[in-house]
């Protein structure tokens, strides 16, 4: 009984992956998230800050690379380097945010 249930678990893994990677495509959520991240720097105050929380790699590593790029062109003054992770008692209380990471940067004052 518990084969069939490691079974039905990776299953059901499998199926939530594939329907993520359709409705990413389906909404060209990267496409919108790769636009916001190129608007940032412009739509951002010098020394504004924005904060990001990402549910899955795709969108994390996005993410990411933008702000470490940012960053080092001057762009932007500080970026979180290692996310910040919910806590065991956020993930208990919310099991949905054991997935999140946040992310966050902050415009350069000369830019």
């Amino acid at each position: 009984k518990s084969e069939t249930n490691k079974m039905k678990k990776r299953l059901d893994s499998t199926v939530a992956r594939v329907m993520q990677a359709i409705r990413i495509e389906v909404n060209g959520e990267f496409e919108v998230l790769e636009k916001l991240l190129q608007d940032l720097p412009e739509v951002l105050a010098p020394g504004g800050k924005a904060v990001f929380l990402t549910f899955h790699s795709g969108e994390d590593r996005r993410v990411k690379k933008s702000f470490k790029s940012g960053f080092k062109s001057g762009m932007y003054s500080a970026w979180s380097r290692d996310v910040v992770r919910p806590s065991k008692e956020e993930r208990r209380d919310n099991p949905r945010s054991s997935c999140c990471k946040l992310r966050w940067v902050v415009r350069a004052e000369n830019e």
